[in-house]
């Protein structure tokens, strides 16, 4: 099994899981993302995903503020979720949840770091596939047709601010076509995308999608005006 990140991401969970050892509320503590998958680097950040017992009220705020003090910034992202920055520049992300509301969206690369704490015995132990379970349980199948249409539309964005002379504009947007493909195939990309070649990116991008999605006529007219490759898959009626 690889690493589960660096000595300061190790540091960082551990002072996590030393936290809530002992936490009646807390079932479980894991670690997804790049961390969880093997694939960080040393300025990766820190996603954690702590599953709390039901009928557990969280302040997201409050919990990060124990955590880490005053020396840290603390945004809240969600009711349930936080981001934070330290004052060593590391950075994590938390949710706090009941298992029933794992997302699907980390279930490829979690790893379970804390579990099972202390929790009331009518909870009961807390596992792995438990947690990837209720994580697939809520999987639904994405919008697809919404979900093309966004790509386009943020593939014409980004070639008009790139026309423009706006490239911090182009790439937010081949950013935002990215993550509609994201969202599409359910899964995170291993693209190595140059933000000095916005276009070239975006071309990679939809080269993809292209692959995997027929993007039908209308949409595949407005790519090809563009100058961007469009798939022989793409181009079948």
């Amino acid at each position: 099994m690889t690493a589960m990140g660096s000595a300061a991401h190790q540091a960082l969970i551990e002072r996590v899981t030393t936290n809530y050892a002992g936490d009646p509320r807390v079932r479980a503590v894991a670690v997804f993302g790049s961390v969880g998958s093997g694939a960080w680097h040393e300025l990766s950040d820190v996603d954690l995903d702590i599953v709390i017992a039901d009928g557990v009220v969280i302040d997201p705020g409050a919990e990060a503020r124990a955590l880490f003090g005053d020396r840290a910034a603390i945004v809240i992202t969600r009711d349930d979720s936080a981001d934070i920055v330290l004052d060593s520049l590391a950075e994590t992300s938390i949710r706090w949840h009941p298992l029933s509301a794992t997302s699907p969206n980390i279930t490829a690369s979690l790893r379970l770091v804390a579990g099972p704490l202390s929790v009331p015995e009518a909870a009961g132990p807390l596992s792995v596939q438990e947690i990837l379970a209720a994580g697939e349980a809520n999987r639904a199948a994405p919008d697809e047709q919404r979900l093309l249409d966004v790509l386009v539309r943020e593939a014409v964005g980004a070639w008009k601010a790139h026309a423009r002379s706006r490239p911090w504009e182009a790439v937010v947007a081949v950013e935002r076509v990215r993550h509609a493909l994201t969202a599409l195939r359910g899964r995170r990309d291993t693209f190595q995308l140059d933000p000095a070649d916005p276009l070239r990116a975006l071309a990679e991008v939809i080269t993809v999608a292209g692959e995997s999605f027929d993007l039908g006529p209308a949409r595949r007219g407005i790519l090809v005006q563009l100058g961007l490759p469009v798939s022989e898959r793409a181009a079948r009626p």
